[in-house]
């Protein structure tokens, strides 16, 4: 069995090694956790008591992938499935080292809409993806499935609000803490679960090397990438919108600096050579793809929600790859196809718009999604979970 990867201090470490923690709040030995504290840069007070599980002789000797679902508290003998990162004290998901997982960073300049997409993007695969697709999205854990209710669908869905922007992880820890979410897919009988590890990446966070290395360092550890350009931080886009109502130009939201870093980020950390690409699948997302109607061909594909009907229609990924490719050249000459180009090995250009329309004075009139699925269903194509047909 390969080693277990923590989702948030990244550490790897066998099944033998997990801890548990105590979740009697009745127990005599909750105390402070000085390690989970550490990490997470918070107080967390009185919490359970972390122990080793006891494991026989012979699955110790003989069966050093064996773990217990449960284990006893040593203290108060209560049973707890409550498994422990052995390195950060983070709570891990409690099928850890049975499920296939895979790290996805949403990540982007500030104000891309990182957060928004996300939030509609398992709303989509909840509901219509879900049903295409013959398959169910569950969050794993109160965590996650508070954070996403609280942070994410309320906002938008039910106050028709803009979503705050997402804080640094410098001070927050729960910019640092990710989303689990499962899907499962029903394909003929043959059911494949895969659980999804989303992190939702701050915007100033991405200003600089320094910052991208310590306060969203899961961009190393992810298993692929959706990268949000925001159209309205080209200059060349911005010019032919004239009349419009445009937000200013953030500084370090420009797209190619992004880009540099993001493969400076893994060459220091991978130690790769120059020739070398990255090679995990990055979907660059070219978002808020609405307010580009006026300035794009009537015809273009962009126009029109996608169509994959169980499987990723490559067809569409190209059509849509190849155009947004010829548009980026437009408004940004030949430098950024040509580092997306020479650095990345697998990687599509994608555009979507999370409403269908840009809210007016922070508020959402309509949601009407465009291809906000696209870029996620050509990731898990590449990871060999769903099929694809041209």
């Amino acid at each position: 069995m390969k080693p277990i990867l923590c989702p948030f201090c990244f550490s790897k470490f066998s099944t033998a090694n997990i801890l548990f923690r105590c979740n009697n709040t009745s127990c005599s030995d909750r105390g402070i956790d000085k390690v989970y504290d550490s990490y997470q840069g918070i107080s967390s007070g009185l919490i359970g008591k972390v122990f080793s599980p006891e494991i026989s002789f012979f699955d110790r000797t003989f069966n050093r992938s064996h773990l217990p679902k449960e284990a006893n508290c040593p203290t108060c003998n209560r049973k707890t499935a409550k498994r422990i990162c052995p390195i950060c004290h983070f709570e891990l998901m409690y099928d850890a080292g049975t499920n296939q997982e895979e790290i996805i960073a949403v990540i982007g300049g500030r104000s891309t809409g990182k957060s928004s997409y996300i939030a509609v993007l398992i709303q989509r695969l909840k509901n219509e993806i879900g049903a295409d697709f013959n398959a169910a999205v569950m969050a794993i854990g109160d965590a996650t499935r508070n954070r996403y209710e609280n942070d994410f669908f309320k906002p938008i869905f039910k106050d028709s609000k803009l979503i705050q922007a997402t804080r640094s992880g410098g001070v927050d820890s729960v910019t640092k803490t990710p989303m689990i979410f499962r899907i499962t897919i029903d394909n003929q009988g043959k059911r494949k679960a895969v659980n999804l590890v989303l992190f939702d990446t701050a915007g100033e966070d991405m200003r600089s090397i320094d910052l991208m290395s310590t306060e969203a360092r899961y961009i190393l550890h992810s298993d692929a990438i959706i990268f949000l350009l925001d159209p309205l931080q080209i200059d060349a886009v911005r010019q032919q919108l004239s009349g419009v109502d445009i937000p200013p130009l953030i500084p370090d939201a420009a797209p190619i600096p992004i880009v540099e870093r993001l493969y400076e980020l893994h060459e220091k950390e991978f130690g790769m050579k120059p020739q070398e690409k990255i090679s995990k699948p990055i979907a660059f997302t070219l978002a808020k793809i609405d307010v580009l109607f006026p300035i794009i061909d009537s015809s273009s594909v962009l126009h029109y929600t996608s169509n994959h009907k169980g499987y990723l229609n490559l067809s569409d990924v190209q059509s849509v790859h190849t155009e947004i490719s010829a548009y980026l050249q437009s408004w940004l000459g030949l430098n950024f196809n040509n580092l997306v180009k020479t650095h990345f090995q697998k990687y599509k250009y994608f555009g979507v718009s999370s409403f269908g329309k840009s809210p007016a004075n922070g508020r959402i009139s309509a949601i009407s999604p465009l291809r906000t699925e696209d870029p996620l269903l050509w990731i898990l194509q590449e990871l060999s979970l769903i099929k694809a047909k041209k």
